[in-house]
Order: structure tokens, then C-alpha cells, then sequence
């Protein structure tokens, strides 16, 4: 796998998953917990470190301040 992805629950249990992109890891950890709630971060392939927040099984998109 090309990724490693640290997905953490609201209450702060982590476990680590293997995914070719983000796409995938987000459809298969759909199907293992429903209705999730929590984290995953991952570092990219620039380098840099990436945080993506779910919330009841939907990706929380935050607005951009300048």
C-alpha cells in the first residue's frame, strides 16, 4: 500500500490503515464503522501532513480563512 492512514475515533482510540489514496481508505472505513466519527491524518506525497475530520460517516470540510 502506498499510504499509511492514522484514523482515530472521538474517543481516542487510534488504529493504523493501509490505503493506495484517499478515496479508498474513506470508502473501506465506510463499510467497517457506518456511522463514524473522528480523524485521519496522513502525510501526502509532497511531504506534508494532512488532517481530514469525519463526522457521522461525512467529511466535515472547514471554510478557509485568509
Amino acid at each position: 500500500m502506498r499510504y499509511e492512514y492514522t484514523v482515530t475515533k472521538e474517543g481516542g482510540e487510534a488504529e493504523i490503515m493501509k490505503a493506495m489514496s484517499w478515496k479508498k481508505l474513506f470508502k473501506s472505513l465506510l463499510l467497517k464503522y457506518p456511522a463514524f466519527s473522528g480523524w485521519c491524518t496522513y502525510i501526502n506525497k509532497k511531504g506534508h501532513l494532512q488532517v481530514k475530520a469525519l463526522s457521522d460517516g461525512k467529511l466535515v470540510y472547514e471554510r478557509k480563512r485568509n
